[in-house]
């Protein structure tokens, strides 16, 4: 996996040579990118092995590292994808010196020079130009080993599945009815303990709950007791029952909440409402006009426009009564124009069983810090997915990261943010995150083909080089959620998800699966996309797709080149799409037709010996190149390469 360079690599008639380049080139146009501060471009590993990348225009024919260590000449990097805007270059290597000075050298098509360093191109390289790595500085990102080959399953706990354990919940409503956002169907915790075997067989190996602390809603978000399981999910009891049972399957577990609001039923708020001003507690929120109350226009639903959950005045209607029921917080019916609902208080995009904890308030941070280490310290869980983490500040991320780290270092950190979370994922802060980019790559390609392959490999290039391969190895791949609609929703047909599958499977990261997309379950906004799973009815499900799910994520969760490999992208074949997962010196070829057509494909490989380990096609290994006959559409291979 890595390319070590020692002493024994150089000539040893042959010194570092910057005269290398002889700087010919014009400068003006050349468009390389290379950041010394983003971990996607330079990033060391926990054994202290430097991972290079640099983007730069195709007409780049080769790019050389050059190091101030006499005991290593110019090194030369592998291009691990070409797209038509980039192509994408990366090195690893370990150095030999405690602080090391460094540049770039390229030549392009037409054997022309430049030099690269921190200035910017040049003709040449002074010493002044060149970035500065230090050992003393420079923090290592480091994940546990088990996120590698990871198969995740992520279930909203309250529609997964019921149990006649749990006797202390009754208002709930029959399983299987449509969804509704108030609506309890009694799905609990000893539910999934029953149902744990079947998630096992999947070959998963790690499960993600939405959250499960003390709430009065279905989704818990809100929460009014971060240190409680809420008694209508089975309490603690089921709770250590619940991660007792996974360990000894070998299964990891990962708590979800939001530390950036609570429901006003939480103490601190309620302690605001009755004291008001002489409340301790007053700076963990911003109040903006005490005593704290709601700004209620009841006149505004007359207008034409859509209010509250997509126009359901009615439903909407009921969240509110419910909210100023469960609050107790002041209502002031007014009617001026504005939100229906305006809290005094800031609260999160307004929603007003949702006030904002207040970060600069260090008696506050202090509670959020103590939720974190609680449930890893009591309870063994093994890491954490941050709800809306973009909307918290980065200092209280390190301290979270500290925190959780010092209680269990091999804990799993990851976020819900959306686009390039690369801020975030330094090291520092989070390992990894919902990877939504992943999912709006395949939706476009596989499910609404949008997308060309031509975009889809220059898709797949800059989500392979967003991250570091740690963060990436980190962040899950997920294709639904509890947030959007569920993937075969935007399908035309069911045969559309096979190719992200596929993806998942044999792309760096952790395959996200959401409860019941493995069924064929289709549901789109919320809420239905929580429907409950429907145990009952197994006529309903889609048994080639879960079968398909088992097969492949059997050899992602066991196969070390998948686990560990680098990525090269290839170029597409025949409207295929084709890349290669590297280990040392044995590969993984991936290739997946998504094409209305059955296609012949031929590859140019190196190996010796072919095996086919997933798929059904002919395949043989003739003159240096794999020929596969008649690949069917929407079908995938994956050929170990000897």
């Amino acid at each position: 996996m890595v390319e070590k360079h020692s002493v024994d690599f150089v000539d040893k008639d042959e010194s570092q040579k910057i005269e290398f380049f002889e700087g010919d080139a014009h400068l003006g146009h050349y468009d390389i990118k290379f950041d010394f501060n983003d971990k996607k471009f330079f990033s060391i590993a926990d054994d202290g092995t430097a991972n290079i990348r640099i983007h730069t225009q195709t007409d780049i024919a080769d790019v050389w590292l050059f190091l101030e260590d006499p005991d290593l000449r110019p090194m030369q990097l592998k291009c691990l994808a070409e797209t038509a805007r980039y192509k994408f270059w990366e090195i690893q290597v370990k150095f030999n010196l405690e602080n090391v000075k460094f540049s770039f050298g390229a030549t392009t098509d037409k054997k022309l020079n430049i030099y690269y360093g921190t200035s910017g191109i040049a003709n040449f390289i002074s010493p002044s130009e060149k970035w500065f790595y230090s050992e003393e500085n420079f923090k290592r990102h480091i994940v546990p080993d088990w996120v590698y080959g990871g198969v995740m399953y992520q279930i909203f706990p309250e529609r997964f599945n019921y149990s006649d354990t749990n006797s202390l919940f009754e208002e709930k409503v029959e399983w299987g009815s449509t969804p509704k956002r108030l609506e309890f169907q009694g799905g609990d915790l000893y539910g999934i303990i029953d149902k744990l075997d079947y998630i096992k067989n999947l070959n998963v190996n790690i499960l993600y709950l939405n959250p499960i602390f003390l709430s009065g809603s279905t989704h818990r978000y809100d929460t009014w007791d971060h240190f409680k399981v809420d008694p209508k999910l089975g309490g603690e009891k089921a709770l250590e029952k619940l991660i007792d049972e996974l360990h000894a399957r070998n299964m990891k577990i990962i708590f979800d909440t939001s530390l950036n609001h609570v429901h006003p039923k939480h103490f601190a708020f309620q302690d605001i409402i009755k004291n008001g001003e002489k409340s301790k507690y007053k700076d963990w929120f911003t109040i903006y006009e005490y005593p704290v109350h709601l700004k209620y226009r009841p006149h505004l639903y007359e207008n034409t426009y859509k209010v509250g959950w997509d126009g359901n005045e009615k439903e909407y209607k009921k969240y509110l009564e419910k909210t100023f029921l469960e609050t107790e917080i002041p209502v002031k019916n007014i009617d001026d124009d504005g939100p229906i609902v305006e809290p005094s208080y800031k609260s999160w995009w307004g929603v007003p069983d949702m006030p904002k904890i207040n970060y600069s308030c260090e008696d506050a941070r202090k509670w959020a810090l103590d939720v974190t280490a609680f449930w890893i310290d009591n309870f063994n869980i093994d890491g954490w997915r941050m709800d809306v983490a973009k909307e918290i500040d980065l200092l209280f991320w390190k301290d979270f990261r500290k925190t959780a780290k010092d209680s269990n270092q091999n804990v799993l950190l990851f976020s819900e943010i959306f686009g390039d979370t690369s801020q975030w994922l330094q090291g520092d802060m989070f390992d990894g995150t919902m990877n939504y980019s992943f999912r709006e790559s395949m939706v476009d390609y596989f499910a609404t083909k949008r997308m060309s392959i031509s975009e889809f490999s220059d898709s797949l290039a800059n989500l392979y080089f967003m991250y570091s391969f740690k963060a990436l190895s980190s962040c899950q791949n997920l294709l639904s959620s509890h947030d959007v609609k569920r993937f075969l929703n935007r399908c035309s047909d069911v045969s559309s998800i096979y190719g992200p599958i596929f993806m998942q499977a044999t792309f760096p990261g952790i395959a996200g699966i959401y409860y019941g997309d493995e069924i064929g379950l289709n549901g789109g906004n919320e809420p239905n996309n929580r429907e409950a799973f429907p145990w009952n009815d197994e006529s309903t499900w889609d048994l080639n797709l879960q079968n398909y799910i088992r097969e492949i994520m059997d050899i992602k969760s066991s196969n070390n080149i998948l686990k560990y490999g680098n990525f090269q992208l290839l170029p597409n074949q025949n409207d295929a799409i084709v890349f290669r997962r590297t280990l040392r010196d044995k590969s993984l070829l991936c290739i997946f037709n998504r094409s209305e057509h059955q296609k012949n494909i031929k590859i140019p490989s190196t190996a010796h010996s072919i095996d086919q380990i997933f798929g059904n096609s002919d395949i043989q290994l003739v003159d240096g190149n794999i020929l596969i006959s008649e690949l069917q559409k929407n079908t995938g291979l994956i050929i170990f390469e000897n």
